[in-house]
């Protein structure tokens, strides 16, 4: 089974709250794969900056391996702010295995950042006792996110870290296209932009799911229903000018460098972002694409509220909401039903892929100063105390 067939014959739901409903998820095929990729030192790289990098690093191998597959086959993926995960069917896997050695080296020569990237097969996986389920969440007519369930995920994540599996592959060239970096931060109309993730630790997926029922729950008596706590919005939306955040894009996709390269792409960023300025503000219509649906469409199509073996959300909101919610999980994890991972932070960032600015695209949403890869240090220190 190609791609897209598998996809398009997923479960599609369109309210989050279902994300934790098991039985939703469908098993990815066993001759299929996951494709991993990991940002070491991710932490002392954020200390020095560079969160937008690893962001944009972690979401180089989503649109290298997405257009190797073109659009017609649709791949579902999680976005992890620090690493990635992507589902393949068994089609063209050396060719696959030597772009993500390309993605591996042009981080490397783009930002001086290590990657490790790998594959399992998803038969693999199950015999080492793990499984991998995959559920699609509407975001619009256009645009759905992909969900995962199982512990699949973070043994492979965590297999790919200690491995590092893809290597002496020859790099062959990747398109990066698509993949874009020109948003300014998006600061909270609260106080805080706070990044959650949780993981039930419920003996079977039955008290699992209750698990993560009580913390929907929870997050909703504290923070709201998902659009109150939104870290996007439209009107605080700006195109960036910024030349050291911009350059985050033109130093990964000028891979391999040349300087004839960085000066045609480094002309066509100016002239699309003073395009875009314009045709934004004054909602202009094109052949391709109506501008004044493009704010709105970014709001719907960001992924601040994911699954993925676990809970994982980007929230606007108070201190003390962070707090409340915090507290309620400190005691979830003493009782051992779960472990967490929550960082505060005073904006959020956007990184994103477009197939066509008309609709299809999607932005994935972090915190600054580290988001998910802080909070994923926390998770990791929680499940080492308690033994899983």
């Amino acid at each position: 089974m190609n791609s897209s067939e598998f996809y398009q014959n997923l479960k599609v739901f369109s309210s989050f709250r279902n994300a934790s409903n098991y039985t939703y998820y469908t098993p990815l095929p066993d001759d299929w794969y996951v494709a991993l990729a990991d940002i070491r030192g991710s932490t002392d790289a954020i200390r020095l900056g560079k969160y937008k990098e690893v962001n944009m690093a972690a979401a180089s191998i989503i649109a290298a391996l997405n257009n190797f597959y073109e659009k017609d086959n649709i791949l579902p993926y999680l976005f992890g702010g620090d690493g990635s995960l992507i589902a393949l069917p068994n089609e063209n896997i050396e060719a696959v295995k030597g772009i993500m050695a390309f993605c591996k080296k042009a981080v490397d020569d783009a930002y001086g950042l290590e990657m490790a990237v790998g594959l399992m097969s998803i038969k693999e996986l199950r015999e080492k006792g793990h499984d991998v389920r995959v559920a699609r969440l509407r975001l619009s007519e256009i645009v759905d996110q992909t969900l995962f369930w199982g512990s699949g995920v973070t043994f492979a994540e965590d297999y790919i870290k200690e491995h590092n599996t893809l290597k002496d592959i020859e790099p062959i060239e990747a398109d990066f296209s698509g993949l874009e970096c020109r948003w300014s931060h998006v600061p909270s109309d609260k106080d805080e932009v706070a990044t959650y993730i949780i993981q039930a630790l419920g003996k079977d997926d039955v008290k699992s799911l209750d698990i993560y029922e009580e913390c929907f729950q929870k997050i909703e008596s504290i923070y709201g229903k998902d659009e109150s706590f939104h870290p996007i919005r439209e009107e605080a939306l700006q195109m960036t000018t910024n030349p050291l955040l911009l350059g985050v894009e033109w130093k990964l996709l000028t891979q391999p460098s040349t300087f004839k390269k960085k000066i045609k792409y480094a002309a066509m960023m100016a002239f699309q972002l003073v395009a875009g300025l314009l045709l934004m503000k004054f909602k202009k219509k094109t052949s391709a694409t109506d501008w004044g649906d493009y704010k709105p469409d970014l709001v719907r199509h960001s992924d601040y509220k994911k699954f993925g073996d676990g809970l994982r959300f980007v929230a606007t909101g108070t201190i003390q909401q962070r707090m409340d919610l915090t507290a309620f999980l400190d005691e979830m994890y003493q009782k051992k039903k779960l472990a967490y991972g929550v960082h505060p932070s005073f904006t959020a960032i956007l990184t994103c892929y477009v197939r066509n600015y008309q609709s299809d695209h999607i932005h994935f949403v972090d915190g600054t100063d580290g988001g998910y890869a802080k909070a994923s240090q926390e998770l990791k220190t929680r499940r080492k105390k308690l033994g899983v």
